[in-house]
């Protein structure tokens, strides 16, 4: 008889699905403001030609798109796997290396797929806490005292989610010392690296370290769903195996207009993020400040994501309910990020909703 994994319900996915038509202000989603047609065309000066064969499909991912990820991550084509975004590359990396029996250390606050879809898999979850109090930074010292013998991943993201606090590299080179040590990998989601305050470079060739990411965030282009896998060859060709029993192919249309924004427009897109996301992290920073009877946060390196910790006793689900009743605004109740007592606001929207949105929250906390 054959069993059959049952796949969990996953309460951030359900609450988005649920209350996102409902609501006026959306703080809950996590990618910024989308770019049209037109913007994309004057920023890439890539128009889609005539001709273009909407039959054509790659399955081991578009030329265009290995070539250009090639140069940004510095690693050979086979390196890389291309995937219907962030989401199938980290499912197919959990799928490729964990399965009954095997343990893996998750960072805790953290992203509820990145441990419900390795739980489904039947891998043990072992949390490793990154504390408020220490400004949600890793502590390595405790990574040392979590391991088992039977740990195969470490899953990290990079800024973390949901806090937006900076990963720096003297931790990563600690975490993949160690992770190379005990012969397990380090996968580290950096779909959110690029709109750090400080640029990074991606965490892609420190020893058994694995990266996921994609456009979907911080470049306004969700709608194409392009990700990628970059890891060792042999983790990547087990992933690409296993992309026959996902999707078999990605979009190629939707790869080589990546492609062509990766090659054309990177950089000017990070600054148009930054220019937004800026504005309205220092006027919630403002916001905090002159209500600090309410709330204290972390402020954070950059990204579109903040947790602030708030001060009232309700649990973050009928707190968030009790906005978008009120006020119509959506926020994201901490404890699906695994951790009451806070809720996780995105900065992606533009400046007038954002404040608009944050006008709503204290009225919203003015008659809690």
């Amino acid at each position: 008889m054959h069993s059959f994994m049952r796949p969990p319900r996953i309460e951030l996915f359900d609450w988005l699905l649920s209350y996102a038509s409902v609501a006026r202000y959306n703080l809950a989603y996590s990618n910024a403001q989308g770019l049209t047609l037109e913007e994309y065309q004057r920023y890439t000066g890539f128009s889609v030609p005539l001709d273009f064969d909407l039959g054509i499909n790659a399955s081991v991912g578009a030329q265009e798109l290995k070539g250009t990820l090639c140069s940004i991550y510095d690693c050979p084509a086979d390196a890389i796997v291309t995937t219907t975004g962030a989401s199938e590359a980290n499912f197919l990396v959990f799928s490729s290396l964990l399965g009954p029996g095997d343990d893996f250390l998750i960072e805790q606050p953290g992203y509820q797929p990145m441990w419900l879809t390795p739980e489904m898999l039947g891998a043990r979850r072992i949390n490793w806490p990154r504390d408020f109090q220490k400004r949600f930074r890793v502590d390595v010292e405790l990574l040392q005292e979590l391991f088992t013998q039977n740990i195969k991943l470490i899953v990290l993201t990079n800024l973390h989610n949901p806090s937006g606090v900076l990963m720096g590299r003297t931790s990563l080179e600690r975490i993949a010392t160690i992770a190379e040590e005990h012969g397990t990998y380090v996968m580290i989601d950096e779909i959110f690296l690029d709109g750090a305050d400080i640029p990074q470079d991606s965490a892609f060739g420190l020893p058994n370290v694995i990266v996921t990411s994609s456009t979907t965030k911080i470049y306004g282009i969700g709608g194409l769903h392009t990700g990628w896998i970059i890891a060792p060859k042999t983790v990547a060709a087990q992933c690409q195996k296993l992309k026959t029993h996902s999707t078999g192919a990605a979009s190629y249309f939707s790869e080589v207009m990546t492609a062509h924004l990766l090659q054309e427009a990177r950089r000017d897109l990070i600054k148009r993020f930054h220019k937004r996301s800026q504005k309205n992290l220092d006027y919630l920073n403002a916001w905090i400040g002159r209500h600090s009877e309410w709330f204290e946060w972390v402020r954070p390196d950059g990204g579109l994501l903040c947790f602030p910790k708030y001060s009232m006793d309700i649990s973050s689900v009928e707190f968030s309910l009790h906005l978008l009743h009120s006020q119509k605004l959506l926020v994201c109740p901490g404890s699906f990020f695994n951790q009451e007592g806070f809720i996780r606001l995105s900065c992606g929207c533009h400046e007038i909703m954002f404040r608009e949105a944050l006008d709503h929250l204290e009225k919203g906390l003015e008659c809690l």
